[in-house]
């Protein structure tokens, strides 16, 4: 590994590691997103030679590109761990590379609705694979993600049919957040206790099971009543007391101990996205004058989503590359441009006079974040022989 922190020198036998080709996919589909809001990348009708907007551009490119690219390298990856089924064959990983390959083909031939649809039969197809694991070890701790993923793959298919596009647009984030939440809440305190052990520390975790489960409920109740009624009064106040449960919940973990590590500094920085998102999706329902809806729906997309694919991605690759703590400037950097990225995503609102300059500022840190995640763990992701 060099001074700069970059893994150059990284060998490793030839063992299928699912993760690989698809956090590939996933940074190839996070620059495409992000560049939608690049001035310089797209006309005021259409984007380029798909005939989207740069809005759905943007939007088919992370959420239904991105993301699942994201959950696939990282469940195939840690479901076996998680319930002791054998992992799946690099066949398998490879049918559903093609499946992603075959959506960008059909984005290029003008029809995004068919680019959509095979997204669609990927998280089916990762749905099932994750089922068969899941029942099979009679995991019940898990049955939550197969629901999640399942609401997940319904959105995906509405938004491929045309029909009832907004609500199936909160339902695909909701099931993002739900995600996130659940494997956040385990990969968080986890990382934590084991970066702290690792440097000579001790710590222990206070954890309520009272304080979990209240939380949960509340936040299913927030996320739920906002799909149903993203306007309602009642909705804002869930969404309120979702914002405070979650930052109890988040206090337990004790962040604060691992300010000397990016990449689990950077997985609290990512969930208190999700605090963020509900608090100021409480303001806009209650203050619509003072703050708009998208404000809060990018604090969860790019403030939580972002910064914990990242985060999330990073330690997977330092796990199998068993580097798990060591420093790399990239990666610290690529954790900083996402935090800058997402403040100056909420400045727009605030700031109506410079919002094109701070959406494309915004944009082009995304696209310098994934990039510096890639200069960061080329090697893992490429190395020789890897499958």
């Amino acid at each position: 590994m060099g001074a700069d922190g970059n893994f150059k020198a990284f060998k490793t036998r030839p063992v299928h590691r699912p993760f690989r080709p698809f956090f590939l996919v996933a940074v190839v589909d996070a620059v495409l997103g992000g560049s939608g809001w690049l001035p310089s990348a797209f006309g005021p009708q259409a984007y380029g030679p798909t005939g989207l907007s740069a809005g759905d551009w943007h939007r088919d490119m992370l959420l239904f590109g991105m993301v699942p690219a994201m959950l696939s390298g990282f469940l195939l990856t840690a479901l076996p761990r998680w319930t002791g089924h054998r992992a799946v064959s690099s066949r398998t990983t490879h049918l559903l590379v093609l499946l992603w390959a075959c959506s960008r083909v059909a984005f290029l031939l003008r029809l995004p609705s068919l680019g959509l649809a095979f997204p669609a039969v990927w998280m089916l197809a990762l749905l099932s694979i994750a089922a068969k694991a899941v029942i099979a070890s009679r995991d019940r701790r898990n049955l939550k993600i197969l629901l999640l993923l399942a609401v997940f793959c319904v959105s995906n298919g509405l938004v491929a049919a045309s029909y009832q596009v907004e609500l199936a647009l909160r339902l695909a984030l909701v099931s993002i957040i739900g995600l996130v939440v659940i494997i956040g809440g385990r990969v968080v305190p986890a990382l934590t206790v084991a970066y702290i052990e690792s440097a000579g520390g001790r710590i222990v975790l206070s954890r309520s099971v009272s304080r979990e489960r209240a939380a949960a409920l509340i936040t299913i109740c927030a996320l739920c009543s906002w799909v149903v009624a993203p306007e309602a009064q009642l909705t804002g106040i869930a969404c309120g007391l979702a914002a405070f449960s979650q930052a109890i919940r988040a206090a337990q973990w004790k962040g604060w101990r691992s300010l000397s590590s990016s990449t689990v500094l950077g997985l609290h920085i990512g969930y208190g996205g999700i605090i963020l998102g509900f608090g100021l999706l409480a303001i806009h329902i209650f203050a619509p004058a003072m703050l708009g809806q998208a404000t809060a729906v990018h604090a969860w997309t790019v403030g939580a989503i972002g910064t914990m694919a990242l985060a999330i991605m990073a330690s997977m690759i330092r796990r199998h590359s068993r580097l798990a703590f060591m420093p790399s400037t990239p990666a610290t950097g690529a954790l900083a441009a996402m935090t800058a990225c997402c403040l100056s995503r909420l400045l727009v609102e605030a700031l109506p006079g410079y919002t094109g300059p701070l959406l494309s500022f915004s944009g082009a840190l995304w696209i310098v974040a994934f990039g510096l995640f890639l200069m960061a763990y080329r090697g893992p992701l490429f190395s020789v022989g890897a499958k």
